[in-house]
């Protein structure tokens, strides 16, 4: 067969073609798998256009003939259909035999090149280049009859996948990694695929199919395999709400690290990366519990820790714990800055997963800070991400995101509320219950809104049981402040006419728990007596208040103080110097929450808001109705926000009475 010439290219066209058709494939399904055009693989077949060896070498692993095929060698008598499925492998590599000396000396030359390659495309990372090398790798792997550099590939191909966010994919080639690492005898590429496709199995919401692949290897003779299963079965505790579970993980992992060193079993960079994952999870942990002071020591040294090794995976990692942080404390410039950070870095490396990670909670800052727009593009870019990927923990964030966005703009509540009903689904399902209580909390603050006190107070109870049960104080202090809030509006006494649109609601239903904290919540007792209803309100939102304030978590704070100036002026226990504090206070911090926006150079949105606008309404309320009018208005046209002074004209100029 002469390829320089226009009839040889002919006859390999020829050749091409009839391989094809006996795999049973189309002319556009066959292009689509090697990742070129139709129209290029016409010009194959017509021979107007000479196939390169790589080209040659992925049509014959999707056909399933030896490459010496396209050379002149005759065809097996049966080629298997689909040359990605083991048996086709085994078609191939019992062909590969009979491949003359020069041309397997070629194959193992180019397989050479191409794992150098597969190294380079590694560091720094390059995962779509580094999947599409790798297919090219179990080619000629499988032509050489390599079970081990397919296990390899396959590994690699997995990891790259997994980076790219695409974890159906990933996990299908991982569990093939593991198949022929299993196979040829590799124990380390083994326990490294397994590991790796517990991770997939995580992002995909398959938390217990991850912890049989974890259990394995921590249980394991291969030293790497035995700390990074037990630190990833601490991650799935972590997921579960068992803190104290977690934390023993990873100071067992700590000390197998430590003890891997001291016996010889380690080397010091590989000490030095895994306690860098420790400390990575164990901030993790702190976050979950509200704790940010004591996280974000921890997360500082992992970006310092992650920056002198270049483990580009952590740095990632870091970057986002910090901007976490610094959302839940009010620093929202900064969070800005980190979330905006993460999303660049994690685009220019390839890391889809932290991307769609990125974009999601960047969504979730800028609805609370009122930039509605803005947040739902980037929810439904995070959404649209993570389904098209299975990945159901970006999903669930996402789902969040649209929720807040939704909820905050006004009049989408259906919108909001199916957002939100997604969410919990999905937190439910990957029992994962610091997520169910973000959801729960979401749904208490929409049924407030369209005035359904029995479902906000049901969505709200759950959020405090779930978060007492984790220790996740932030959310419980937060949790009860929407209890309180339902309880106000349900109370045999009304609330004066400051109240917020969200407390007035209709009578509930009697019966409540006690949650164990303070006096607990008894609505029995709450409905017999209105005014020892009311202590133990005041009782519980001041408990939760000194909750947030010793975590600095900015909205619980704000939102009990915004309660307790309004439980205040209730009927029959007006205090307005005690509600005039509680306003000022909360104030206090919306105004830095509003500073934190102009130095992040974003638009002063945050009273778009209702629930904040409500608050400076209300003192401004208190103001007019206690002979302050000039004070009143001109603490609004300090404001800056001049709709707020047309609603209080508008209320005073109808005879209302806002005091």
């Amino acid at each position: 067969m002469d390829l320089s010439a226009r009839q040889g290219r002919r006859e390999q066209g020829q050749r091409i073609q009839r391989a094809v058709e006996r795999a049973g494939l189309s002319i556009e399904e066959l292009a689509g798998r090697i990742g070129c055009s139709r129209a290029l693989i016409y010009q194959y077949l017509s021979g107007t256009t000479l196939a390169q060896p790589d080209r040659l070498q992925q049509i014959a692993f999707e056909c399933g003939v030896p490459l010496t095929y396209f050379y002149g060698e005759e065809a097996p008598e049966a080629p298997a259909p689909n040359a990605a499925s083991p048996s086709t492998s085994a078609a191939s590599v019992s062909t590969s035999s009979a491949t003359p000396q020069g041309v397997t000396a070629r194959l193992e030359d180019s397989l050479r090149a191409l794992q150098e390659l597969a190294m380079a495309q590694e560091g720094p990372p390059d995962y779509r280049a580094l999947a599409a090398t790798c297919e090219r790798i179990l080619s000629l792997a499988a032509q050489l009859g390599d079970r081990s550099a397919q296990a390899r590939a396959q590994k690699s191909l997995g990891n790259a996948l997994l980076r790219m966010a695409d974890y159906p994919r990933a996990a299908d080639a991982l569990a093939r990694a593991v198949g022929l690492a299993v196979a040829a005898g590799d124990l380390e590429s083994e326990t490294s695929a397994r590991q790796s496709l517990g991770n997939a199995f995580i992002s995909m919401g398959r938390a217990q199919e991850a912890r049989e692949q974890f259990a394995r290897i921590a249980g394991g003779t291969v030293f790497r395999g035995r700390w990074q299963g037990t630190l990833s079965l601490g991650g799935l505790d972590e997921m579960r709400g068992e803190y104290q579970q977690a934390m023993q993980r990873y100071d067992e992992t700590a000390a197998l690290l430590e003890a891997g060193e001291a016996n010889g079993q380690a080397r010091a960079e590989e000490v030095a990366t895994g306690l860098l994952y420790v400390n990575a999870s164990r901030a993790t942990v702190y976050m979950d519990g509200g704790d940010f002071r004591g996280a974000r020591p921890l997360a500082e040294k992992c970006l310092a820790d992650a920056e002198a090794q270049g483990n580009a995976d952590q740095h990632l990692e870091a970057r986002f714990d910090l901007a976490w942080c610094d959302f839940g404390t009010g620093r929202w410039a900064a969070a800005h800055r980190g979330f905006s950070t993460m999303l660049q870095l994690a685009r220019f490396v390839g890391d889809q997963g932290r991307e769609t990670m990125a974009r999601a909670w960047l969504g979730i800052l800028l609805a609370a800070s009122g930039d509605h727009d803005a947040a739902t593009a980037h929810g439904k870019d995070a959404l649209a991400m993570a389904l098209s990927r299975g990945d159901r923990r970006a999903e669930l964030y996402a789902q969040l995101a649209l929720a807040d966005a939704y909820t905050g703009a006004g009049r989408r509540e259906s919108e909001a509320r199916y957002h939100a009903s997604q969410a919990i689904a999905i937190a439910t399902a990957m029992r994962h219950d610091r997520g169910e209580i973000e959801c729960r909390l979401r749904l208490a603050r929409l049924s407030a809104q369209s005035g359904d006190p029995d479902e906000s107070r049901e969505a709200a109870i759950r959020a405090v049981t779930l978060a007492q049960r984790l220790g996740a104080r932030h959310l419980e202090s937060l949790a009860r402040c929407w209890l309180a809030q339902t309880q106000m509006a349900t109370s045999s006494e009304t609330i004066a006419a400051v109240a917020s649109p969200a407390a007035e609601v209709s009578p509930a239903p009697d019966a409540e728990p006690n949650f164990g904290m303070g006096a607990g919540f008894d609505t029995t007792e709450m409905n017999a007596d209105a005014r020892g209803g009311r202590a133990q309100i005041r009782e519980e939102l001041e408990a939760a208040l000194e909750m947030a304030d010793g975590l600095e978590c900015v909205e619980p704070r704000w939102r009990a103080h915004d309660l307790l100036a309004r439980l205040a002026l209730q009927d029959g226990q007006r205090e307005p110097n005690e509600a005039e504090t509680h306003w000022r206070a909360a104030i206090g911090l919306l105004d830095g929450l509003r500073a934190d926006l102009l130095a992040a150079g974003l638009a002063d949105t945050l009273l778009e808001n209702e629930d904040y606008a409500q608050v400076y309404l209300g003192l401004a309320r208190l103001l007019f109705g206690t002979q302050r009018g000039e004070a009143a208005a001109q603490f609004l046209e300090q404001t800056g926000w001049p709709p707020l002074l047309t609603r209080l004209d508008g209320e005073t100029a109808s005879g209302a009475n806002p005091a």
